[in-house]
């Protein structure tokens, strides 16, 4: 059974894996596949965060 999250919670959740993919990033990147497997993460976490601020998470 899924629960739907409070926006607060949403947001710490995005936070978490925002964080996660800062520890990603301490490693130099050395193909252009993990490059952009990180660019997009970061993208989607950032689309998210926009549309949680805006109310429609």
């Amino acid at each position: 059974m899924s629960q739907h999250l409070c926006p607060a919670d949403q947001m710490e959740r995005l936070a978490g894996e925002l964080h996660s993919l800062a520890f990603d990033m301490r490693e130099p990147s050395r193909s252009i596949g993990r490059v952009e497997r990180i660019i997009a993460e970061g993208e989607r976490i950032s689309a998210e965060v926009r549309a949680l601020v805006r109310g429609k998470g």
